[in-house]
């Protein structure tokens, strides 16, 4: 707590999500992808603070097609799709503090 109800605040905001599977001699282990933002802040009593800058971005690819005829050369193009998904997230938190009176 600082002067005229301020208040420092040490931030660390982490988001953890399934990376690949990686091969292993005794099995598969999965990854785990972790992005943190960490920073240290003055701010008023009851003031919002918003944090961001975590990103992830996921593009898939996929095949729908009937069963047999989508794998014909050349003429299979024309009873199967092949789509792209392109996926863009954005973590924002939004921290409010309030110092207490205590009685």
């Amino acid at each position: 707590m600082l002067q005229q109800g301020r208040v420092r605040l040490k931030l660390r905001i982490s988001e953890n999500t399934p990376g690949q599977v990686l091969k292993q001699e005794n099995g598969e282990a999965l990854a785990i992808d972790k992005q943190e933002i960490e920073t240290l802040v003055e701010v008023r009593s009851g003031e919002t603070l918003a944090l961001g800058g975590i990103f992830s971005q996921k593009n898939k690819t996929a095949r729908d097609s009937v069963p047999l005829l989508g794998d014909i050369p050349v003429l299979g193009r024309l009873f199967r799709r092949d789509g792209k998904d392109n996926e863009r997230r954005e973590l924002v938190v939004f921290i409010t503090p309030r110092i207490l009176a205590v009685r």
